[in-house]
């Protein structure tokens, strides 16, 4: 328990502007740096949507799908929805990874699977991804950065090892630990595929579809398909959503109420995102000095992994797990809740931005004074960590006047007069000057 409960207080430090040094050149980096991660699990995350109906959704519609909570309701149900099929083919496939916007709204259920067929002119080839596709250079890419978050947040909850993470971070590090979606994507990482392609619609001219690399069998099934009128109006339209007229054919998947599969994987990823929470309140827990940078960090991890599992936990004890969009993605509550999390998200951004510095060693912290220069620039492979390297004209050489030694993460200020030499390995950057 000593791990996890330290006894120390919690104390967060206030707000410090100290980037005012930071020129424009490093600001660039410092930003393609921060929003990379997002940018990137967003990207994989989240397809382009597949237009069924003429009008287009709103703003507020569109941003949802955008929302953390969203794309990891994605990779839940692909997953699921792959245990629970009788039978799995690339016509599944295709409709599983689209999101289609009809005249109902959003809809990634299983029916649209067959009502959207005669609008897809390009199915995957497999029933699954290929080894050699960008699908899975992409899956690897994530997953190695979450691999790579998870070792680093882990070790540094260890105060008598050395992690390489800095918990003082600047801006440049912010959404680092939201890489750990990419280990969630491994769940549904063989069946995430974006080689296929739908017909947009975008009039209300009864239109046939045009059919690419269907055989006759394929065009005579489709033939069955009918149109429905849009919702708002006496029209019958190609841009409309599809429904068969005949009976629809009886389920090709089992329901997740009775699927043992199933049951097992919601309870599973639920518990994976649980243990992401626990791991990131550790921080808190814990106690020690915070940066305002790292606790709000802190809190916006928090709260969007608190929320996501407050949305899950019902509609997986339910069983309402069949639609790879989440169901309350229309809902006012649903949409007040992904403006928090963007507006909590430019928040942290801009309090990273304010308390970012860089110190004597090149790298960037939040933190001020000697102690945010230690935690930032000591590393496993030095005793000692230097902060002002001068001139000293008595000697003609280089002096150190402030350095300590980092020994299993306690930082002992060295007195100069008692350790007047300090074996120097590595390489000295800029210009040592006199005084003279």
């Amino acid at each position: 328990m000593s791990f996890i409960l330290t006894g120390r207080k919690l104390t967060i430090l206030p707000l410090v502007y100290q980037s005012q040094e930071i020129d424009s050149s490093e600001w660039i980096t410092l930003f393609t740096l921060c929003l990379a991660p997002l940018i990137a699990h967003i990207i994989a995350g989240t397809p382009s949507p597949v237009y069924l109906h003429q009008s287009r959704p709103r703003w507020h519609e569109q941003i949802c799908q955008y929302n953390p909570t969203s794309i990891l309701w994605r990779y839940a149900a692909i997953a699921d929805r792959r245990i629970r099929a009788k039978s799995w083919d690339r016509t599944d496939l295709a409709p599983t990874n689209a999101i289609f916007w009809t005249n109902r709204g959003w809809d990634g259920s299983e029916a649209i699977i067959a009502s959207s067929a005669a609008y897809c002119y390009h199915f995957p080839d497999n029933t699954r991804i290929s080894i050699f596709s960008k699908e899975m250079i992409t899956t690897i890419i994530v997953t190695s950065q979450g691999v790579q978050a998870m070792v680093l947040l882990l070790g540094a909850l260890d105060k008598n090892k050395y992690s390489g993470f800095t918990k003082w971070m600047a801006v440049d590090a912010i959404f680092f630990p939201l890489a750990m979606i990419g280990l969630l994507r491994l769940c549904c990482a063989f069946w995430l595929n974006d080689d296929y392609g739908y017909l947009a619609a975008h009039s209300t001219t009864p239109e046939p579809p045009v059919f690419y690399g269907h055989s006759s069998g394929d065009v005579t099934e489709m033939g069955k398909i009918r149109l429905l009128p849009r919702t708002d109006s006496n029209e019958t339209s190609s841009s409309t959503l599809l429904e068969r007229s005949t009976s629809y054919p009886q389920s090709r998947f089992k329901t997740p109420s009775s699927s043992w599969g199933s049951k097992i994987f919601r309870s599973f990823f639920l518990f994976l995102v649980i243990c992401l929470l626990i791991l990131d309140t550790l921080y808190l827990i814990r106690g020690g000095r915070h940066t305002t940078t790292s606790f709000v960090f802190t809190i916006y991890y928090m709260f969007f992994l608190t929320m996501t599992i407050i949305i899950f936990m019902p509609y997986f004890w339910q069983g309402k797990t069949t639609s790879t969009i989440i169901p309350c993605i229309t809902s006012t509550a649903y949409k007040i809740y992904t403006g928090f999390i963007f507006g909590i998200t430019v928040a942290t951004i801009v309090i990273a931005c304010v308390e970012t510095r860089r110190t004597p060693c090149g790298k960037y912290t939040s933190g001020s004074g000697t102690e945010g220069d230690l935690r930032a620039c000591w590393s496993e492979y030095t005793d000692y960590v230097s902060l002002h390297v001068e001139y000293d004209t008595n000697s003609s050489g280089l002096a150190v006047h402030d350095f300590s030694i980092a020994n299993k993460f306690a930082f002992i200020p060295v007195n100069s007069t008692e350790l007047p030499e300090v074996d120097f390995k590595g390489t000295c950057f800029g210009k040592a000057l006199s005084n003279e």
